[in-house]
């Protein structure tokens, strides 16, 4: 079976409430808020990122949201 999800920017909270609910008998769909926190440090000089940009990162900047397909063997 297929699976996907939609993660959800955590500023945007009535959207995922609403998703919730909509997508509530979509057994194949996933509804998530995004967890990751952008982590500061103290000082120093920035280390560059460690992740590459993906597209989940810009939907949720730019979109406050993203749709992702999860693969599965």
């Amino acid at each position: 079976m297929r699976r996907y999800r939609f993660i959800v920017a955590r500023d945007h909270e009535q959207l995922y409430e609403h998703l919730v609910r909509s997508l509530a008998d979509q057994d194949e769909v996933e509804v998530i808020l995004d967890r990751r926190v952008e982590r500061r440090r103290g000082g120093g000089t920035p280390r560059p990122e460690r992740r590459v940009q993906t597209r989940v990162d810009e939907g949720l900047r730019v979109y406050g949201w993203a749709f992702v397909k999860i693969e599965r063997d």
